[in-house]
């Protein structure tokens, strides 16, 4: 797996809502057909880590700890606004 194919699936798999950061390991690896281990987990972790430092995702809690950090694309404010006719 490469990461720029890692990259797309993961953010294939995030919202503009914020979701739990080993939520989208599982499914990125699901997708991929990889098994669900810590190693592979941290591979999708480091790219997850990579995307917020470029500021594709935005990101909250300690990212180090997968089921306490969450992940989102950017701009959900300005959707939610959208939606609320503001």
């Amino acid at each position: 797996m490469d990461n720029d194919e890692l990259d797309a699936a993961i953010l294939s798999h995030t919202r503009i809502r914020w979701l739990k950061v080993a939520r989208i390991a599982c499914d990125v690896l699901d997708e991929m057909n990889l098994p669900i281990s810590d190693n592979e987990v941290e591979i999708v972790m480091v790219r997850m880590q990579a995307l917020v430092a470029r500021s594709a995702l935005l990101a909250a809690g300690d990212m180090i700890r997968p089921r306490y950090s969450e992940i989102r694309l950017p701009g959900a404010e300005d959707v939610a606004r959208d939606e609320r006719g503001s």
